[in-house]
């Protein structure tokens, strides 16, 4: 069971770094043998939390037959209607078949308990596929008491949300998605008071309801995917710590998407596994080290080329051809993610704390009790006396080839490496630094 103690979560007394894979449409889309290969691929990688979303996926792929979880009727145009009133408890019962097989190799669910396609007048409405649908408020009460019921014994972290959006402007009602989420955090808390709660708030934005900031267990914020927008992974947890004054664990839960085009970028290009590890090195060096959330395209909407029945559901990334899921599992993205855990987990078990503060910065440092650990985005030299560092000798980590090397010092500057993409140095603070 997971508990939350200053910056970070525990689990069963010890400290547990969250390092989930992103599977949105799982319980709609996958048949169980995948499931079982699938979790023990992203198991053996490092990864130890699996997040869900419980009901259907809007821009996720078309669920298999009788994977709805609640009676619905479909129309000629490919638009459907639920009955919300009317569960589909086979749907659910197979869900909980899914979340055992977790619970037998020690993984935590984290469940959307409502996607914001489900609510009114927010960002997401104006898309075709998250016009059907929407929740009756009265449905919210019953809806969340039986998924919690269903769901609480396996310990679930639960998201609150899923990809709201709280800023008041014309394409969202702040007030409305007030109104809504706090009617599901009510519900859900009433029947698991010791439950761990979040909200999966939309892209690069750090804005989260004062009220609900009081009752999260932790802080979960997406850098996302847009082109111009990738700074946010160390930019957001900055703010909320010196500006907010946010002291709880923060946890950047969607990274860019492994295999996903840049949103809005000059031209065509996917983001690759070195986006992925700049923007969770920058993450957790800023703040965000209690964990992170990966994600590939072609497993979030569960592409499976065996099921062309399964097509892509109209949305705002419709233009994109996501990969089969099998291809994803090769994607290297989740185990240099696996690695970095690694790499934590030896020099900064007992935490990390920043140590710039510009925003502007693209190298990030941050320390731990004995070690200074600094990335470097783009290989180089670099000049320790603009940390205020006195240095004779230290480690560099290539993160590409996931290899190490001895750094060449000299005049208190890290000399070029033979280092093609990023690089992560590491200094004994006992041994090998001094602090002017």
């Amino acid at each position: 069971m997971l508990t939350t103690k200053g910056k970070y979560l525990y689990k069963d007394g010890k400290k547990f770094f969250y390092l989930a894979d992103t599977c949105w449409g799982a319980f709609t889309s996958i048949e169980m043998p995948d499931w079982r290969y699938y979790l023990d691929t992203r198991k053996a990688e490092g990864f130890n939390t699996i997040q869900i979303n419980i009901l259907r996926q809007w821009d996720s792929s078309k669920p298999l037959a009788g994977r709805e979880p609640f009676a619905i009727k479909e129309h000629e145009d490919g638009s459907y209607e639920y009955d919300f009133t009317k569960l589909n408890e086979s749907y659910f019962d197979n869900a909980v078949k899914m979340l055992e097989e977790m619970q037998k190799r020690d993984m935590v669910p984290a469940l959307v308990l409502l996607w914001s396609n489900f609510i009114p007048d927010n960002w997401i409405a104006s898309y075709h596929a998250a016009k059907n649908n929407l929740m009756p408020f009265d449905q919210i009460k019953p809806y969340v008491t039986y998924v919690v019921n269903k769901f609480k014994e396996f310990h679930p972290i639960w998201f609150v949300s899923g990809d709201v959006g709280f800023t008041d402007n014309e394409k969202q009602d702040r007030k409305k998605a007030i109104e809504y989420y706090r009617e599901v955090l009510n519900t859900a808390k009433e029947i698991d008071p010791e439950g761990i709660y979040t909200f999966h708030i939309n892209g690069e934005s750090h804005d989260l309801p004062e009220e609900f900031v009081k009752q999260v267990s932790f802080y979960s914020y997406q850098s996302g995917h847009g082109y111009a927008g990738q700074k946010t992974a160390y930019t957001i947890p900055l703010v909320l710590r010196k500006k907010q004054k946010y002291d709880g664990p923060i946890i950047d839960t969607e990274l860019c998407y492994e295999g996903l085009t840049q949103m809005h970028s000059p031209e065509p290009k996917r983001y690759s596994a070195f986006d992925v590890r700049k923007a969770a090195w920058r993450a957790v060096l800023s703040g965000a080290d209690a964990g992170l959330g990966y994600g590939s395209f072609g497993i979030w909407p569960w592409k499976d080329s065996s099921h062309p029945e399964q097509k892509l559901e109209q949305n705002f990334n419709v233009q994109l051809v996501p990969y089969d899921w099998r291809t994803c599992l090769t994607f290297r993205g989740a185990k240099d993610l696996g690695f970095l855990k690694s790499i934590l987990d030896e020099y900064a078990l007992d935490g990390l704390n920043p140590l710039n503060s510009n925003e502007d910065n693209a190298i990030r440092a941050a320390e731990s009790e004995n070690y200074v650990l600094i990335y470097l985005p783009t290989a180089g030299t670099l000049d320790f006396g603009n940390f205020g560092f006195s240095v004779n000798k230290c480690r560099v980590i290539d993160l590409q080839k996931r290899t190490i090397l001895e750094g060449k010092v000299e005049n208190n500057t890290l000399q070029m490496l033979p280092i093609l993409e990023d690089e992560l140095v590491i200094i004994s603070k006992i041994h090998q630094i001094k602090l002017n």
